[in-house]
Parts: C-alpha cells; sequence; structure tokens
C-alpha cells in the first residue's frame, strides 16, 4: 500500500507540476526578511511593513509578502520536530536553516515555572493588567531564550549544512552578529504585542540569492529524511511516515519477515520524500477524505484531485463522486485503494485502508422508504422518500435511524463520525444509541464508501432499527395519543420499506406490503368480519390494542416507556397476559361489552399460537404506531 501511495504522489506532482503549492499559508505571526550587503552592513534596519515585513493574522490573506512568506517558510522549515534537535538540541528554534531562524512563544510546564510564566485555567479569575503582564512577559523571556540558543543553532546549522566547514559569507556572519538588534528591532514593530502563544517569529535572510538556499535545502531534506541513519542499509531507510520501530515494542513485530537491524522494509531517499509529499498533501487538505487510489486507471487519481481542488469549497465525496463519473463518462469504479485518514497533531492518523474491486453508488433500482404508518401532522402527512443511490442512504437512512448521530446533518453541514473518539454526553438515544453506533458504525461505512452490500445483513438492519426504537421509547414524552409519534413513525417505515434490501439471500415477501395488509385485516376484525390467522396479525393487533390502552392513562408526563413491559415478554401468551391485566386497570374508561375493542381484544386474547415474540416484535410496534383502528369511525 505505501509503494501506492509514492506512485499516486509522483504521478500528481508530474501531472500537476504546481500541487505542492496548492493550499500552502504561511505561520500565523511575524515574517521578517533581512537585508545585508556583500559587505556585512545591515541596510534594512527600519522595517517597513509589506516591503522588509508582514504580519499574518491566519485569516487575511491579502498581505503584500504573502508569496515570499510562504517561499522563505519552506526552505527553513523542519521535516519533523524530532530533526530540530539537530539544529537546537532543546528546540527552542524550529528553524532547519543557517539562513533563517524561526520561534513561537509556546512554553512548557518546566520553563513556564522557571521564568514565572502562568498559565490560567477555568477557575483562575485573571484581571487584564494581569493577562497583560503575563502575556509580556511570555514574549520578553522567549526572546531572551532565543538569544541563549543562537550560538548553539549557528554552529549545528554549519555542522548540518556545510559538513562542519565554515563557509558563511559576510552576510550570514553580519546576520548572526546582528541577531540581537534584529530581535530588539522586531519587539518594537506594533504588531509583536499581537503574538500570543503558538505564534511564530521568522526571520530570513534574504540577501542570499533563493535559489541558493533553496538548494541547501533541497541536500538537507535527501540527508535526513530518513527517520534513523542508524538503521540505513545500502543506502535504503526507515521513514518516519507510518514507521515504528518493533524491537521497541516486541508484540507488533512480524515474526516471520526477513529482518535487517531489526527492520523489514526500507525504502530510497527519492521515496521517502514522496511520503513526505503526500503528508504534506493531506495535511493542507488538498486530497480528499475518504481518498481513492486507482490501480489500473491512473489518470482518474489525478482527475479526483483536480476536481476537489477547482473551487474554494471543495465538494462532499458524493460530489466529488458524481462530476467524476459526470466528467469520466463512468458506470462504475473499480480496483481502488480506499483510504480514510485523520490528520492529528503528531502526524497523518490513517483510519481505514482497504481494496474495493468494484463500487457503484448508484443502486440497481431505486428504493422507496413508504410512509407506511401514515407520519406527519393532520394537516400534511410526510411524503414517500426515494433513495437513489449509497449516499441518499446515508442522508435519509444512517441519518434516521442514528438520531442525526453517526451522520449529522445540521444548518446544511454535514459531519460523519465513522472513526474516532464519541462523546456520549453528545449522542441522542442515550447509552443504547451510543453503543449501536460503536456496534455498527464500520459496517456502515463498508456499505457506503465501499458498496458492500453484504456487510450489513438483515439480522444486523433488524437489531439497528429495534435499539434506536427503543431508545425513542426509553426517552420520548407521550404528547397526546401515543400513535403521534413521528421520530419513531419514520424509523418503522424505513424498517419495512428496506427490510428486502439486507435480505439478499432469503425469498421473502416484500415487507413494505405488511403494514397496509395488516391494518385492513385487524380493521375488519375489529368489524367482527374476520379472525386472527397468523402470528403478524397477532402481534400488530396486540400492538393496536396496547396503544389505545396506554391512552387511556390520565398520569400526567406519560413517556413511551409504558411501552417496555410489552416489549420484554418472550411469549405470545405471557405479553396476553400483561394485556388482559392492563385491560382490568382501565375496565370503567373502556366499553367493553361493545363495539371494535372487544371485537379486536377477544381475538387478541384467545389466540393460541404460544410463539416467540422477538421476531414479532417489528409487527407489534407497527401495530402500535400506526393509526388505531379502534378511533375510526364505522363509516370510514
Amino acid at each position: 500500500m505505501i509503494k501506492e501511495l509514492i506512485n499516486f504522489t509522483e504521478n500528481l506532482i508530474s501531472d500537476i507540476p504546481n500541487i505542492m503549492e496548492w493550499k500552502v499559508t504561511p505561520s500565523k505571526g511575524l515574517h521578517v526578511f533581512i537585508d545585508i550587503d556583500e559587505k556585512g552592513n545591515w541596510i534594512n534596519r527600519n522595517f517597513e511593513k509589506g516591503k522588509d515585513y508582514d504580519y499574518y493574522d491566519g485569516k487575511n490573506n491579502e498581505i503584500n509578502l504573502w508569496k515570499d512568506c510562504i517561499k522563505y517558510q519552506s526552505i527553513s522549515d523542519y521535516i519533523t520536530m524530532n530533526k530540530v534537535q539537530k539544529f537546537d538540541s532543546k528546540q527552542k528554534i524550529h528553524s532547519c536553516s543557517p539562513f533563517a531562524v524561526a520561534f513561537n512563544f509556546n512554553f512548557n510546564e518546566a520553563d513556564m515555572a522557571e521564568y514565572g510564566i502562568k498559565k490560567w485555567t477555568k477557575k483562575d479569575k485573571p484581571t487584564e493588567d494581569e493577562k497583560l503582564a503575563n502575556e509580556n512577559a511570555m514574549r520578553e523571556k522567549r526572546i531572551l531564550v532565543v538569544k541563549e540558543r543562537l550560538a548553539d543553532y549557528q554552529k549545528n546549522a554549519v555542522k548540518m549544512f556545510f559538513n562542519d566547514k565554515v563557509e558563511f559569507s559576510k552576510e550570514q556572519e553580519s546576520f548572526y552578529a546582528n541577531f540581537e538588534s534584529i530581535l530588539n528591532e522586531i519587539s518594537s514593530l506594533p504588531e509583536y504585542v499581537n503574538l500570543s502563544v503558538k505564534d511564530y517569529i521568522r526571520i530570513s535572510l534574504r540577501s542570499v540569492p533563493f535559489d541558493k538556499q533553496a538548494e541547501f535545502y533541497a541536500n538537507y531534506l535527501q540527508g535526513e529524511i530518513f527517520n534513523d541513519e542508524k538503521l540505513s542499509f545500502k543506502d535504503l531507510g526507515v521513514v518516519g511516515f507510518k514507521t515504528g520501530f518493533p524491537d521497541k515494542k516486541p508484540f507488533l513485530k512480524h515474526k516471520t519477515a526477513p529482518f535487517i537491524k531489526g527492520v523489514n522494509y526500507r525504502f530510497s531517499r527519492e521515496e521517502a520524500l514522496m511520503l513526505d509529499n503526500f503528508g504534506k498533501l493531506a495535511k493542507r487538505k488538498c486530497l480528499p477524505n475518504p481518498l481513492p487510489i486507482v490501480i489500473d486507471k491512473t489518470e482518474l487519481n489525478n482527475e479526483v484531485v483536480k476536481i476537489f481542488n477547482e473551487e474554494a469549497t471543495p465538494p462532499k465525496y458524493k460530489e466529488l463522486l458524481e462530476r467524476l463519473f459526470d466528467k469520466s463518462n463512468l458506470s462504475h469504479l473499480s480496483n481502488f485503494y480506499l483510504i480514510n485518514y485523520t490528520n492529528t497533531t503528531s502526524g497523518l492518523a490513517f483510519n481505514d485502508v482497504d481494496f474495493v474491486p468494484m463500487f457503484q453508488y448508484r443502486f440497481k433500482s431505486k428504493l422507496t422508504v413508504q410512509n407506511l404508518t401514515f407520519a406527519g401532522f393532520k394537516e400534511e402527512l410526510f411524503k414517500d422518500e426515494i433513495i437513489e443511490s449509497l449516499f441518499d442512504f446515508e442522508r435519509i437512512v444512517i441519518k434516521e435511524i442514528f438520531n442525526n448521530s453517526l451522520v449529522k446533518i445540521k444548518d446544511n453541514k454535514f459531519t460523519v463520525s465513522y472513526f474516532g473518539d464519541i462523546d456520549p454526553q453528545y449522542i441522542s438515544g442515550g447509552d443504547v444509541m451510543y453503543q449501536m453506533i460503536m456496534k455498527y458504525r464500520n459496517a456502515i461505512y463498508n456499505y457506503i464508501y465501499k458498496s458492500s452490500l453484504n456487510s450489513i445483513t438483515n439480522l444486523m438492519f433488524d437489531d439497528m432499527l429495534y435499539h434506536s426504537i427503543l431508545s425513542n421509547i426509553q426517552g420520548d414524552e407521550i404528547k397526546g395519543k401515543l400513535e403521534w409519534n413521528n421520530n419513531i413513525k419514520k424509523k418503522l417505515n424505513i424498517w419495512f420499506s428496506l427490510y428486502h434490501q439486507f435480505n439478499l439471500n432469503q425469498k421473502t415477501n416484500n415487507m413494505a406490503s405488511k403494514v397496509p395488509e395488516l391494518t385492513s385485516k385487524i380493521r375488519s376484525i375489529a368489524k367482527g368480519e374476520g379472525i386472527i390467522e397468523t402470528p403478524e396479525e397477532f402481534a400488530f393487533g396486540a400492538g393496536q390494542i396496547v396503544s389505545y390502552l396506554i391512552d387511556r392513562s390520565e398520569a400526567s408526563n406519560k413517556t413511551y416507556a409504558m411501552l417496555e413491559p410489552y416489549l420484554q415478554k418472550v411469549k405470545s401468551n405471557h405479553l396476553q397476559d400483561a394485556i388482559a391485566q392492563t385491560v382490568a386497570m382501565y375496565k370503567h374508561d373502556i366499553g367493553i361489552y361493545k363495539g371494535k375493542f372487544e371485537q379486536l381484544a377477544s381475538n387478541v386474547l384467545t389466540d393460541d399460537f404460544n410463539t416467540e415474540m422477538k421476531p414479532l416484535l417489528k409487527f407489534f410496534l407497527a401495530g402500535c404506531f400506526s393509526p388505531c383502528v379502534i378511533y375510526e369511525k364505522n363509516n370510514k
């Protein structure tokens, strides 16, 4: 897979030569450029904004020296923070070049204690004067530390770039000789007082030709790109990109791999640089996430990246694929790796890497979520929802099942939580829903993003819907009649409408037709025109009776938890006993010897199937939340 990333990056750079300049921004903070003539005279002592320095606040891209800030930063920045130690062993100066010095104002706890810098907590209530004094001390002490570390930095820069041979020009010698004065001049700039903890000061020697600096830096990258030179073998080495050292973690060691010096795989310096470039592109969000890397038709990879970057606001993955399919006249995407990654503070983390032999984001035939339970309001019922693609399924079905927590749509913003930690307190539906998300999110991701239609079975689908509805039952209040819960109704619509989609290996009747059929049958039974003949009719009819009975309760603040005792019954005869007890409780409010209730109740309570209730729960819930036929007028 690493080789595929290398080839992918090489092809990108070959096809789009300027891609490594895309979405590059300067560090937030001050960027200062020093001009020194051949005799060593500092000739731009009086800094002029937009000419000798600029301040980037992280938002305004219209600064005069924007291109210079990016350009000079790119030839002085560190590969990794560990590499900084070769320039400054105490890692106070963060640049890696004899032509530049860069640092921020971030102190570790030991340094804060040493220099009297305070770290405010939420409990602290510092005054504005105390905050200002602390910020001034932070900047003052960091400047002091940089001055102390400069000699060590200069010596190591010579070692790293010039192999211990002192080849400093008059400009470079003067740059370091005048550095304390340079810092004092920077400290007097009006923008200096705006610098916060993670803001940088980057000081670059502009009078040394840029091409010369870039050449030196390229050689430095070549020499330092490996993670540990001691582990190099025949000019191949270990790279920091997704590579660890198994000797430090024996339980991760590949016992059958051909190890050399404890490492089973090494890369050339060119390959290591390509992996570094891939990491930079991912960090700058020049690549989509998830990222498809096609093996055979590599030109599609370049097309994906171009489409992703052609607008200021990158398209979502669904939109990206639609544009790719339209632009390249594709009906499907085949033979590609799908990579899902996260940019973390410690580097790029791969959440999922998988080979996808075939992806078709459109279903062979459209799916319809029918409004079988008459969800909506008296004024207007909800319309049936059409699902054409896997991403429609994600947007409509997964969002609904998981209470807008796994797939979240709010204010036209679309976010998903297929990977990473999730805080249960922000999950609608409590612990039931949290456990469901953690249990099934990987299978759902595979179903949608890899079109792996067998990753969700009918048993899993049943479990999702039942527990999703259970989360509503445990948390929702009853407002009006029990059946008036649109959230549960919509989930039941999904359950019955799409059940066949996950029952691929079994021959079953169309479940979507069951609810209208059962409603019609129960209506005829309530009129005395039929009898219960199947377990499904029993479960649906029992649901209708329970819905009617709970409506009889005069308790204040009724909740759907009143359904749980019925849901816990293992056998149908246990459910009959529970219903009979409830009838006795509310007999004063029921015309028990006449009408539809009598007809339906007599059928439900005298049924002798004695069957398991678990497979029938969907029918019982459908009966509870479909319009209750007992309330219907005779002339309907």
